[in-house]
């Protein structure tokens, strides 16, 4: 049994699948090809490393979070989630409404 909770599904989210990526030299466009899997997924703060199921469900989670990427996965520690947020909130920030 996975200790994994997925929060995040964007293959079935309103917008629908990501765009396919076409190589460094693509422009993309929303007429392009959809096909990926992004996901992202927590620890529940009830799972414990002894394998109890003890803890309050409604807790804080652990500070890991799991980023997978059509058959790709990597886990991330909350310092490191706090960087790509920073990240993609000011590159947002700078696109959001432009085009």
């Amino acid at each position: 049994m996975s200790v994994w909770g997925t929060i995040l599904d964007l293959e079935n989210g309103e917008d629908g699948p990501p765009y396919a990526y076409q190589g460094s030299h693509i422009l993309p466009s929303q007429d392009d090809r959809r096909d990926g899997v992004v996901q992202l997924a927590e620890v529940p703060s009830h799972i414990t490393r002894d394998g109890r199921d003890d803890q309050p469900e409604d807790g804080t989670p652990w500070p890991w979070m799991r980023l997978s990427v059509n058959a790709s996965d990597v886990v991330l520690h909350a310092r490191q989630v706090r960087e790509v947020w920073e990240s993609m909130g000011a590159w947002l920030e700078q696109v959001e409404g432009e085009r």
